[in-house]
């Protein structure tokens, strides 16, 4: 059982910090990530919407277990579809090699889904 929280909370911890990083370099306009969402054609408010759904989504992955115990598996879909629209951007828009962290990072999302169950804090 031990062994089982400390996995959850490992894993909800290094997803919780790859979406907070990702949010936080959108919310605050990385030069990078303004770029790559002009080149994708997308209008600028577009980007801080992701980024605040990314940081809602990181939030809801730990501190979300503490308020409702689905609401981690909740933010986990929703970031699930985030990655779903990255993907299918770098796809039209960019190359394959691009498309990895978001393709690597919707495996971890449905990692997470298949083997979280709630976790009794």
């Amino acid at each position: 059982m031990l062994r089982n929280k400390i996995v959850y909370w490992v894993f909800a911890t290094l997803l919780a910090g790859a979406f907070g990083f990702a949010g936080f370099l959108k919310v605050f306009a990385n030069p990078m990530e303004v770029e790559l969402f002009t080149r994708f054609g997308y209008p600028l408010w577009f980007m801080y919407v992701i980024g605040a759904a990314e940081l809602a989504g990181a939030l809801g992955l730990i501190c979300g277990q503490f308020v409702d115990t689905r609401l981690p598996r909740a933010a986990a879909m929703g970031l699930l579809v985030i990655m779903t629209g990255a993907i299918g951007s770098h796809l039209v828009y960019d190359s394959l090699f691009m498309m990895l962290p978001a393709v690597a990072l919707s495996i971890f999302l449905l990692g997470f889904l298949y083997t979280s169950r709630p976790v009794v804090v």
